[in-house]
């Protein structure tokens, strides 16, 4: 499976757009772009931005998956709202996760007080749980 930083590139071909046009669609600055596309980290809000823009899932975009080209999501509730209720419902509690996974309290802290998660954190998460990222924001049921 590709990367962030490949499926991006790919993508930007496929769609025939340059970083210059993607950066206004999206809100950013181009050389934010171009980071990306050397490896630079994302935060969860602008991986939305793109996954909206490219209509894939989040899992598609991050490289997690193969699939999901034509993905038609739902809007996305307030992150930490959402993950709170997607680990009631998979019966997992917070204090557990800390435990088990590689994701300090500091994060869970951080995102309660409105943080914009990194996407590399997210996706340890979703591994965790055994969940899509698209599941584990609440763009999909």
């Amino acid at each position: 499976m590709e990367n962030f930083a490949t499926r991006l590139s790919g993508l930007m071909i496929e769609k025939d757009i340059s970083a210059q046009k993607l950066s206004s669609i999206i809100g950013v600055d181009k050389s934010t772009i171009h980071g990306w596309k050397r490896g630079t980290q994302v935060f969860l809000s602008n991986a939305i931005k793109l996954a909206n823009f490219f209509e894939c899932s989040l899992d598609y975009l991050m490289g997690r998956s193969d699939n999901d080209l034509n993905f038609t999501p739902r809007p996305c509730p307030p992150f930490y709202q959402h993950f709170r209720t997607a680990l009631e419902h998979l019966g997992i509690t917070a204090y557990r996760m800390r435990k088990e996974s590689q994701i300090t309290g500091a994060y869970f802290n951080d995102w309660k007080k409105g943080a914009d998660p990194l996407m590399p954190t997210l996706i340890a998460a979703a591994d965790y749980l055994d969940v899509t990222l698209d599941y584990l924001v609440g763009r999909e049921t």
